[in-house]
């Protein structure tokens, strides 16, 4: 098995699955992972009760594929992928699958691991940032700036997250993260969270930071505790199960606060805006 790659090569491998869309004749959001699938040669793929979350085996002409659910089947890659079979964590496990298929030589026969050295979680690091590609592209995501926010990057908001997980078919995570990288350079000022409570932690696990902001608010740690991030932040944000709007203080600052909750997960979003230079919103 490949244990890491030099970041060249890295490199390769995100701009490779930035375009497989393309490749499989895709042209609107959600992707088609089967189609992928098929073009990555994945020649089968199911369901298994099995403790990862994801596992892809190589055999002759290709690979196989098998994803962590309670109910053992087989999947028809022939088809186009169905709407709602796959949840989001488990589209995002089938593209990190695929991704992997990048760090094998191309053979007739079993294909071989591209044999390199280093840190094991380096690759899945890698295959995890691959896997953002492939379910959310570059183009198309920028297509939809451009068809939702008439390109005005500063309307980037909450709503506009959760419009663009559905339309996407990607986690909330996904979805900021792939933000960041396509739109990385916006100055407008607002902060945009996803906060995951874990053991009673409240943790920051993605952020679309605007930096404008970083001069009353440093860069969020990736899971670190909120707490730690804007101690000003209400108990009442952090440990409610509800949604609702806050006015802060932070310094002589003032900054509006709302959480948007999103569904059973207990996972939710949280929106920061500045109300002396406030961005304008995606509605």
């Amino acid at each position: 098995m490949v244990h890491d790659a030099p970041q060249h090569h890295a490199l390769r491998v995100y701009s490779s699955a930035d375009t497989l869309y393309s490749s499989v004749g895709c042209t609107a959001p959600p992707v088609d992972l089967f189609a992928i699938a098929r073009h990555r040669r994945i020649h089968r793929a199911g369901f298994r009760l099995m403790v990862p979350r994801g596992v892809l085996v190589p055999v002759s002409g290709g690979f196989e594929l098998f994803l962590r659910n309670p109910d053992s089947r087989d999947l028809n890659l022939e088809t186009k992928e169905p709407q709602n079979l796959l949840s989001h964590r488990q589209r995002f496990n089938f593209a990190h699958e695929i991704a992997h298929t990048f760090f094998f030589r191309d053979s007739k026969a079993i294909p071989t691991p591209i044999t390199v050295t280093g840190d094991p979680r380096k690759l899945e690091d890698i295959c995890d940032v691959a896997a953002g590609h492939i379910l959310v592209p570059s183009d198309l995501l920028r297509r939809e700036i451009k068809r939702e926010l008439l390109g005005n990057c500063e309307r980037i908001d909450s709503h506009f997250v959760r419009a663009m997980v559905a339309k996407f078919q990607a986690s909330p995570d996904v979805v900021i993260n792939r933000l960041r990288m396509v739109e990385s350079g916006n100055v407008f000022a607002r902060c945009i969270l996803l906060v995951r409570k874990i053991d009673g932690e409240s943790q920051i696990r993605a952020c679309y930071m605007g930096v404008t902001l970083l001069s009353s608010l440093p860069e969020p740690n990736i899971y670190g505790p909120v707490a730690n991030w804007f101690q000003e932040v209400p108990r009442a944000v952090t440990d409610s199960d509800g949604g609702g709007k806050w006015e802060i203080t932070r310094g002589r600052r003032k900054l509006e606060m709302e959480k948007i909750p999103l569904g059973r997960s207990g996972d939710f979003l949280l929106q920061i805006d500045d109300p002396a230079h406030r961005a304008p919103t995606s509605k």
